[in-house]
């Protein structure tokens, strides 16, 4: 029997002894994926209502001393180190509801994206600086315990020293710069990466990282050998000094080859802890504030009812970028003006929350052509053999995300070499039947784009390579579009605002060109970049400047990585929203911790920092009680 796709991943779930029926028609991996999904999560609703009822409407709140709002990257880092402490009583608020085994398999993380049953599906609003084959850029946030480390793509990349030694300058707070937040890098890491370093990694904490398995094959070799020829280092730790540098990355993967995900090393683990309490598929919709201006409940939905919990000590909220300003504005917290102006009555005028909005908008440069088989192409290199390898070993395919090397460099206008503003991403993959519909997903352009622009190339052996721009200029915002907790928020990216971004990340499309077409180590496959225009560029003279620029605004989209709407800062700076122990200013007992707080973006990929913050939260909330009497506050 010839296999296919489909007919592996179907087979792959199979031996790993799936639950539920499996379809044996469906057309692509995506459909294939989008269908169990929508039934996992339905049957795990089902399931969690039918055996966690919500509390009579007519019982009094039930009371806790610490109340997370948000079981994602963050909250659950939290959620684990309060709960470790038998005496406090803690409930964790979350949306949705339980990853399910197919974000647990590494391989099948680009199809894990975009459902509505376990997503969010924000959506910015209408794109100002871009061409015509986008309006929108739409967002994919998972909704569920372990957040977007649950179905994310996996790179642990903590970002460069000189982003915390930067927030320690901006906040006065020299306990934030990297020196003093090692510990927390280390103190999460389960490490059997490919740099091991006992000064710079962990070895006895919940969270596994293991060496890349698509590092290993060889045009992750070129791509390290290509780097070299042109003077940069290859090989080198990303995670400890990072420099200019190209190789492979570390994964977030188990010791058996799954996903390690904020759930598993955090949740999963205390889920029978006497003194700690999860409340799934509860949409929180308030924070409740006393005449004190003291955070004292939160009023959550759940199957059609609002309930209310309350606090003794503290609320936490971590809900990420966009729903944590938005709970806090819907809570009348926020720019006063603007929840007038949405009919919300102001508690405390903070004119920071929700400004500050920071990503890592990216853009897709290839098909680089190549002419041997180097990289890889499912439809054609996908096996039977693949899943048993999985299946039995937890290596192989399914065990890699498809990213075989990564660099950083700094372009030309960047002053500090070694803080790179751009990171560069190799994604082995040539062009075949299913490459259009997958990028024109995750890029949100309209469908045809890609499919045109690959027709002429279908079944060549090829690479891509993910340009970011790391050190954004550019900040966007997060505002209300009404008063209903149900409503979306309004997403304003803003991207390429300030002129800097735009020619710092043509730069580094130019770079990447040079860096396929002109090397020996790429010439031997001979790789040439796809000669034909890129939709909405055909009037642009191919491979100039102004052309680079064009790529960027036609298919830039979101790496998924935004940040600082709730951003840390002195008390006199009047945008700030916490302080450096992560408290909400002019209010009692609240917390924000999540990539929000974030002063200035980091320079690569977030889930490291994000799970970093929720360490380094818990530490600074015990800190604040562990020594003190435990005294009840008057509900």
């Amino acid at each position: 029997m010839v296999s296919t796709p489909v007919s592996v991943v179907v087979y792959l779930l199979q031996l790993l002894n799936f639950n539920l029926p499996i379809p044996q028609n469906a057309d692509s991996v995506e459909s294939l994926i989008r269908n169990l999904t929508t039934i996992l999560s339905q049957k795990h609703m089902e399931n969690d209502l039918a055996q966690n009822s919500n509390p009579m409407l007519s019982a009094p709140p039930e009371i806790y001393d610490f109340i997370i709002v948000g079981g994602g990257t963050s909250g659950a880092v939290v959620a684990n180190r309060l709960s470790a402490n038998e005496k406090y009583k803690v409930l964790l608020l979350e949306a949705g509801g339980d990853p399910s085994i197919l974000n647990a398999i590494p391989g099948l993380a680009p199809y894990n994206m975009w459902h509505e049953s376990n997503d969010w599906l924000h959506s910015s609003a209408l794109l100002k600086n871009y061409g015509l084959s986008k309006s929108k850029n739409v967002w994919s946030r998972f909704k569920g315990l372990g957040g977007c480390s649950t179905h994310n793509w996996m790179v642990y990349n903590r970002g460069h020293p000189k982003d915390y030694d930067n927030w320690a300058n901006l906040t006065g707070d020299i306990e934030w710069n990297y020196e003093h937040l090692l510990k927390y890098f280390k103190r999460l890491e389960d490490y059997e990466g490919s740099y091991p370093d006992d000064k710079f990694h962990g070895k006895d904490g919940p969270f596994h990282i293991s060496r890349n398995y698509v590092g290993q094959l060889p045009a992750a070799q070129t791509w390290e050998d290509a780097a070299v020829e042109l003077g940069y280092k290859a090989g080198l730790d990303f995670n400890s000094r990072q420099q200019q540098s190209f190789g492979a990355t570390d994964l977030k993967t188990t010791k058996d080859g799954g996903r390690s995900d904020t759930y598993t090393a955090y949740i999963k683990p205390i889920l029978k802890r006497p003194n700690f309490k999860v409340i799934r598929h509860a949409h929180v919709h308030k924070i409740l504030l006393d005449s004190s201006r003291r955070a004292i409940g939160a009023v959550y939905k759940r199957n059609g009812e609002l309930i209310t919990v309350k606090a003794k000590k503290e609320i936490i909220i971590s809900g990420g970028c966009v729903n944590t300003p938005q709970l806090l504005m819907l809570s009348g917290i926020g720019p006063a003006a603007h929840l007038r102006s949405v009919g919300i009555s102001v508690k405390v005028d903070l004119p920071g929350v929700g400004q500050n909005f920071q990503d890592h908008p990216f853009a897709i440069v290839g098909p680089f052509l190549f002419n041997q088989s180097i990289s890889h192409m499912p439809n054609r290199d996908l096996k039977l053999e693949d899943a048993e390898e999985y299946a039995e070993k937890g290596t192989g395919y399914f065990a890699a995300n498809g990213i075989a090397g990564i660099g950083f460099i700094s372009s030309p206008k960047e002053i500090s070499a070694e803080w790179a503003d751009l990171q560069l991403f190799q994604i082995n993959i040539g062009v075949e039947q299913a490459t259009p519909y997958l990028l024109n997903t995750l890029f949100g352009l309209k469908h045809g784009v890609f499919e045109s622009y690959f027709e002429p190339y279908m079944n060549i052996d090829a690479n891509f390579a993910a340009v970011t721009l790391s050190r954004q200029k550019s900040v966007g915002s997060i505002s209300l579009a009404t008063s209903n907790a149900e409503d979306k928020p309004i997403i304003d990216l803003n991207y390429y605002s300030h002129p800097d971004d735009i020619t710092t990340h043509a730069a580094g499309i130019k770079f990447v060109v040079n860096f396929y077409e002109n090397t020996n180590a790429w010439a031997k496959y001979g790789a040439k970049l796809a000669p034909n225009k890129f939709p909405g560029c055909e009037k642009i003279v191919f491979k100039s400047d102004e052309y680079w620029e064009c790529i960027v605004r036609q298919s830039g989209a979101t790496l998924f990585h935004p940040s600082g709407t709730c951003k840390m800062g002195r008390p006199e700076d009047p945008m700030a929203v916490v302080d450096t122990n992560l408290r909400v200013f002019n209010v009692k007992g609240l917390r924000v911790a999540d990539t929000s707080i974030m002063p200035n973006i980091t320079n690569s990929n977030l889930n490291a920092p994000a799970i970093m913050i929720g360490e380094k939260a818990a530490d600074l909330i015990l800190s604040d009680y562990i020594n003190s009497d435990y005294v009840h506050t008057e509900l």
